[in-house]
């Protein structure tokens, strides 16, 4: 008959160098009807119980004197490691900082709970005692929080007609917060052993300050990390829907900076432009996304500009590198593109609920880039008055400028004032088809958080569809004005 040998590891986690051995053929079911051995179970058990009561109940003289003048505490926690103390005068102050004195503040009621004992071995002098640990705690008496499991091990000594524990082994199943360590006792006092599965090989075994290793020479150059430093940033593949519509010039120019005003329109006085643009990004500088803004035509110093009062994105590098480089004031939400045939439709959602939604059916194709090198590109209206083009240099020009405005705002720590506030220009650089577009639709929806209704729909003017790609080269951004010059 062969024999199996089970290899079979309990725990096998538990960072604990001396745990108590798993009893085994432990006279368990063993009856013992000797009087003075049922007697000393009875205080065995009972001595052991008593130790959660006492610590829950703060009565800690009475806890220590649970404990042998030279008895050996120990415990051990994963990803932390094992702590053993030998003798109460390096145990008092352990337990001092760990239980007394954030116990007198604390608001909550902890409980250590004990069950399934099991005396695994008893003597007339000695035994050894385990059971399961449960440590809860109520906060502020609101709701039930389960701290950990594990179990206390016990061996205890019978002296001078009384048992005393003369070992306390803490195994706990998942990690807890560390207590401050005692200083000024010796290794046989006081000991710390880490966790071999976290230790570090060459670490110290006492905490130190480190110095800092990051520099202005080293730091990624967004903070986060989430976008890099590309002399040009670049967008391919991408389709762009743009609805233009009227709104009054008085709520235009509530939301330019004061160094820009209102485009005029001869035709139309006491109104002003508003371009509501969709864009889905295939790829990108910052990968794939979707963007949305609603940008106002605009004069600084005689040119024409783009102000971008509200942008929105679903990419946090995009966000990010909008509101570091340019300061465009990008937040996060839902956008969706959906396409069918010639109808496009887009909406925007924040917090579930929707925002703004527009809709359009592409028509022909009005031009494409390059623009020619001698003759201007003449557009139907209402094109001729949504989109100006640069006219011909002599050369051809392989794309349409898109030049935008921002106004860039860092605030000092903890004070208004800021320690940045630019209005900055960047020309986007477009390059593809562009194509008109009928039955063009933007609506709002009115909240104080992303107010997009603060740029009110009065009439539509037209739309326009454009696929192709797009750059941005930082070498073009420049300071239209900075606030905080003097």
């Amino acid at each position: 008959m062969s024999t199996v040998v089970d290899d079979f590891v309990p725990h096998k986690s538990v960072p604990g160098p001396a745990r108590l051995e798993m009893a085994v053929a432990d006279k368990s079911g063993t009856v013992n009807t000797d009087p003075t051995f049922i007697a000393d179970r009875l205080a065995i058990v009972n001595h052991v119980m008593a130790y959660s009561y006492l610590i829950d109940e703060g009565r800690w003289e009475e806890w220590f004197g649970l404990f042998a003048d030279d008895f050996t505490f120990e415990t051990t926690v994963p990803e932390i490691g094992t702590v053993v103390i030998k003798g109460k005068n390096a145990f008092r102050p352990f337990i001092d900082d760990r239980y007394i004195k954030p116990g007198k503040t604390s608001k909550g009621v902890r409980r250590h709970t004990q069950g399934n004992v099991h005396v695994a071995e008893q003597t007339a002098t000695t035994a050894k005692v385990r059971t399961y640990m449960f440590i809860s705690s109520v906060p502020s008496a609101d709701h039930l929080h389960m701290l950990t499991s594990g179990t206390y091990n016990a061996e205890l000594e019978k002296r001078e007609g009384k048992w005393t524990i003369t070992r306390w082994y803490i195994e706990v199943d998942v990690p807890l917060s560390p207590s401050p360590l005692p200083e000024g006792f010796t290794e046989d006092e006081f000991k710390w052993i880490p966790d071999p599965f976290t230790e570090m090989p060459g670490a110290g075994k006492v905490a130190v300050p480190v110095k800092g290793g990051v520099t202005l020479k080293n730091h990624p150059f967004s903070m986060g990390g989430l976008y890099s430093n590309d002399p040009v940033w670049t967008w391919t593949d991408i389709d762009v829907v743009i609805v233009d519509y009227l709104t009054d010039a008085k709520s235009a120019a509530a939301m330019l900076p004061e160094q820009l005003s209102t485009f005029p329109i001869a035709e139309l006085p006491g109104y002003a432009a508003v371009k509501a643009v969709w864009a889905h990004y295939r790829n990108s500088s910052f990968g794939p996304y979707n963007e949305f803004m609603p940008v106002i035509p605009c004069l600084h110093n005689g040119e024409l500009y783009l102000d971008v009062p509200l942008i929105y994105v679903d990419n946090d590098a995009a966000m990010a590198g909008g509101r570091e480089i340019g300061g465009w004031p990008k937040k996060m939400a839902k956008i969706e593109f959906d396409r069918i045939g010639n109808e496009y439709r887009c909406s925007l959602e924040r917090h579930g609920v929707r925002l703004a939604s527009s809709s359009l059916k592409i028509g022909g194709k009005l031009f494409s880039t390059p623009l020619p090198a001698d003759t201007p590109v003449s557009l139907p209206y209402p094109y001729n008055m949504t989109l100006p083009l640069p006219p011909p240099t002599g050369k051809p020009q392989a794309t349409v400028p898109l030049p935008t405005a921002s106004l860039k705002v860092v605030p000092q720590v903890g004070s208004d004032d800021p320690v940045v506030a630019r209005v900055i220009g960047a020309p986007w650089h477009m390059k593809g088809d562009f194509y008109k577009a009928s039955e063009g639709s933007i609506s709002y929806r009115k909240s104080d958080e992303d107010p997009f209704y603060k740029l009110p729909v009065l009439k539509v003017l037209g739309a326009m569809y454009f696929e192709g790609d797009m750059t941005l080269a930082f070498k073009d951004m420049k300071v239209l004005a900075d606030w905080l010059k003097k």
